[in-house]
């Protein structure tokens, strides 16, 4: 009896259970019926975001007697004997006073003569250096303002900390001077160091760049700016390289107010700590002082050869570079926090920053 009970209940279980996955089936087809095509919604954002940022991309073309682009930058050793043409592009990140300025990456201005930037409306205009900075690649220009680039507004500034390996991004610019053009890629690596400069955490991206492209934005799909184009490996495909934005307003603002960047010196020379030493300490970051110049601000600080820096700010110093590139970061007469260890102990010092003076 129990038996048959149980046959008799199987089969409704299984016409119950097969009801509800036909029911399941039909919602799902009639969901996905209602819904809109992602990929039409993604194509038509990308467009959107060209369409809204291509006034405020610019062409740079510079005309000087000398002087050649680094190779890593550079398409071709053929470089004409009396005058040189440098092209690359640029983006509107402010308009203040009668002028509207614009930056660029500083190989493409290189000792120029002369500069004129052309915008996506075709409309030509020679353009004033404010200022430029060899060591992190980046310069600002400033054009007056007329009636054919009245409306040109600044390009939003995104966040590149909140960039993640695979987001989708658009790199701009005007290779080979055909006209503006954009290319879509994805984040391929963050933090790159490529060993031509001491200020470097690059974006990587497979975004096409090209000569030309240097100093051009790289954009979210918000259409906000998280990067500058500015370098390319010539052997390789799909290897393009931009300075993070916040790095570049922040280069850019002190060009602005000084026409000249003022970094910030602790004045010691560090190196990895040895695996030995990590190992007995227990540490996972950390470089330690190979030298330390005297009257210098670490040395005022108490810091000596062998201890081992820490953090700066509160920040994990990595590697020697890591160090480099945030005391560069840091103002002079600023006054930060260093924890370091000496021995086993630790300690936190208050140090104030000097300005850096590059010895030619």
């Amino acid at each position: 009896m129990h038996r048959f009970v149980f046959l008799l209940i199987f089969p409704l279980l299984f016409l119950v259970s097969c009801d509800n996955k036909n029911n399941e089936k039909n919602t799902i087809i009639k969901v996905v019926k209602s819904s809109p095509d992602a990929v039409q919604q993604l194509q038509e954002k990308i467009s959107s975001v060209i369409q809204s940022v291509k006034p405020s991309v610019v062409t740079v073309l510079s005309k000087s007697g000398t002087g050649k682009a680094p190779i890593i930058f550079r398409f071709s050793d053929e470089v004409p004997p009396i005058e040189n043409e440098s092209l690359g592009s640029g983006f509107v990140i402010k308009v203040e006073k009668g002028y509207i300025y614009i930056v660029t990456n500083s190989h493409v201005i290189e000792k120029a003569k002369v500069i004129t930037v052309k915008f996506s409306s075709g409309f030509t205009v020679k353009a004033d250096v404010v200022g430029r900075d060899s060591k992190s690649d980046i310069a600002l220009l400033k054009v007056p303002v007329s009636p054919e680039i009245s409306g040109v507004k600044p390009l939003k500034i995104g966040n590149p900390e909140k960039l993640k390996v695979g987001y989708f991004v658009i790199s701009a610019g005007s290779p080979y001077n055909i006209g503006l053009t954009f290319t879509l890629g994805i984040v391929s690596a963050l933090n790159r160091n490529l060993g031509i400069s001491a200020y470097e955490r690059y974006i990587q991206t497979d975004a096409a760049i090209n000569p030309g492209d240097s100093g051009g934005p790289l954009l979210n799909l918000n259409g906000e700016v998280v990067g500058m184009n500015t370098a390319i490996i010539q052997a390789g495909q799909g290897l393009g390289f931009a300075i993070p934005i916040d790095t570049v307003m922040e280069i850019a603002d002190q060009l602005y107010k000084y026409g000249r960047v003022r970094r910030g010196w602790l004045g010691v020379l560090v190196q990895d700590v040895p695996f030995k030493v990590k190992k007995e300490l227990g540490l996972k970051h950390g470089v330690q002082v190979i030298k330390v110049f005297r009257n210098s601000p670490a040395y005022k600080a108490g810091i000596r050869p062998g201890d081992i820096i820490l953090k700066i700010k509160g920040k994990e110093i990595v590697s020697p570079t890591d160090l480099k590139y945030i005391v560069s970061r840091l103002k002079p007469d600023e006054q930060v926090e260093i924890e370091f260890m000496r021995g086993k102990k630790r300690f936190h010092v208050q140090v104030t920053v000097r300005e850096l003076v590059d010895k030619k």
